[in-house]
C-alpha cells in the first residue's frame, strides 16, 4: 500500500455489515489487506459505482457487495 494512501470507511458485505475505517489509495489496497476476491463483487465508493483502481480520497465510503451467483443447468 502506498504511503500516500487516506483514511477511509469501509463496508464488506461478507463481514457481516461491519464498517471499518483503513488507510487505502485505491480499492484494490483495500481487497489485498482484507484478502477479498473481487470476482463477482462490485465496489462502489460513495454510492457510486467503482473501478479497483479509482483513487480514494479522505474519507471516502467504500463499499464490497457481492453478487449472488446462480448456477445450474438449464433443459
Amino acid at each position: 500500500m502506498a504511503n500516500d494512501s487516506n483514511k477511509v470507511k469501509v463496508l464488506v458485505q461478507t463481514f457481516g455489515g461491519m464498517v471499518k475505517t483503513l488507510r487505502a489509495s485505491i480499492p484494490a489496497d483495500i481487497a489485498e489487506e482484507l484478502a477479498l476476491n473481487l470476482e463477482n463483487t462490485t465496489i462502489n465508493v460513495n454510492a457510486e459505482k467503482a473501478e479497483p483502481t479509482t483513487v480514494l480520497r479522505e474519507n471516502d465510503f467504500v463499499a464490497f457487495v457481492t453478487e449472488k451467483v446462480t448456477s445450474g443447468l438449464t433443459a
